[in-house]
């Protein structure tokens, strides 16, 4: 709020301008506790219209970029929506993934797409996570373009040059180094380019970064006015199974949403090579423990967590707090331990209980404070 004072010599002159200032800020108290006061109010009808639209409170929807023309898809997401708290988990599942895919033998994730379509590729994730999917949303690349193009485009920090061409592909990808606006076009060419040493991994943490700008931006309230024109793209540009009312209701529900309600994660995995093919084998272990700590359908137990991490590889930590909260865990905190080899929970509350049933196969003691402690034992395959 900016104030505005002035002074002059006349002692009339101050008293007035100290009764204007004293008017002009209680009018905008009250304006901001009017606006306070109507965005509850527009929050709690939100929530009334997704209860109505969905019957449920926390959804898994699997999020697919798809490239028709080859008959595959650029993105996978697998995205848990808790409506109560108005958070995302959004976890991106590597295009390359080596999965078997019914009556195709072995082949990568994004090919799944050309077999069976966007509920092919929900069941599969579905099947690689332990999730229950609840819905599809597939966008192609012109739309993804349209979506920022509505919304005004976006600043994105570009990390290094960005220079490739693919005439057969209709692909050119021309970005210089530093923060900049980007338009939809040029945020497509940088979600799509994958031409360094981090390749898909790279292409991923861009995507994850594109989205958490898009979130950010649409939480401003001047951005608000544009939502209107962006369900009628989503309705236009996106294929998804929800009807209408249940798309109106999400965009509602997030209108406004802080952007750290959004958490991004990548299920852990390794680069090999089967034959001259290029894939990446997901750590089936830690693919089932992400996808019960994000997408069960219940509401965890609120028991405050803290994690301890005892494997030698910080990286770990942020994985799983982030699936920890991402699914409504309570977590106090996380610590860094000496390396051990057996991991451990422990507590004799109702959310060590559940843990132990997340994480099978760990141990449990008592104690006061539940600490879900991982031992090397547990270090995904990457």
């Amino acid at each position: 709020m900016r104030r505005l004072i002035e002074s002059g010599a006349w002692v009339v002159m101050l008293v007035a301008g100290g009764f204007v200032a004293a008017t002009a800020f209680g009018f905008l108290a009250f304006e901001k506790l009017r606006e306070s006061v109507a965005e509850r109010v527009a929050f709690g009808l939100a929530q009334r219209d997704v209860a109505g639209a969905f019957h449920k409170r926390r959804l898994n929807l699997v999020v697919l970029g798809a490239q028709e023309d080859e008959g595959n898809t650029d993105t996978i997401i697998l995205a848990h929506v808790d409506l109560d708290r108005r958070t995302a988990t959004l976890i991106s599942v590597p295009r390359d993934t080596w999965v078997a895919v019914p009556g195709h033998g072995h082949q990568k994730l994004n090919a799944a797409y050309a077999f069976g379509g966007p509920p092919l590729t929900a069941r599969l994730v579905g099947a690689l996570t332990g999730s229950h999917i609840d819905s599809t949303l597939t966008i192609d690349p012109g739309g993804a373009k349209q979506i920022v193009d509505a919304i005004g485009g976006i600043n994105i920090d570009v990390e290094r040059d960005m220079d490739y061409d693919d005439n057969y592909g209709d692909l050119h990808i021309h970005l210089k180094k530093g923060e900049q606006f980007l338009t939809g076009g040029q945020v497509l060419e940088y979600m799509r380019f994958r031409h360094d040493v981090e390749s898909d991994w790279g292409r991923m943490r861009r995507q994850q970064q594109v989205i958490r700008e898009i979130v950010r931006e649409m939480g401003e309230p001047l951005n608000w006015v544009k939502i209107p024109r962006l369900i009628r793209f989503a309705r236009k540009d996106v294929k998804t199974p929800l009807n209408d009312s249940q798309l109106q209701a999400l965009v509602e529900l997030y209108r406004g949403v802080p952007p750290d309600n959004v958490r991004t994660l990548t299920l852990p995995g390794r680069p090999e090579f089967v034959g001259n093919a290029s894939v990446v084998i997901v750590d089936d272990l830690w693919a089932k423990i992400v996808g019960r700590l994000v997408c069960s359908p219940d509401e965890p137990p609120q028991d405050l967590v803290l994690v301890a991490n005892a494997t030698g590889e910080p990286d770990l930590t942020k994985t799983v707090v982030g699936a920890l909260r991402g699914g409504g865990w309570n977590v106090l905190t996380s610590v860094d331990e000496p390396a051990r080899a057996a991991s451990e929970i422990v507590g004799d509350n109702a959310a060590a209980r559940r843990l132990v049933l997340t994480f099978a196969g760990f141990s449990r003691r008592s104690g006061r404070n539940t600490v879900l402690r991982l031992g090397v034992n547990v270090l995904p395959k990457t």
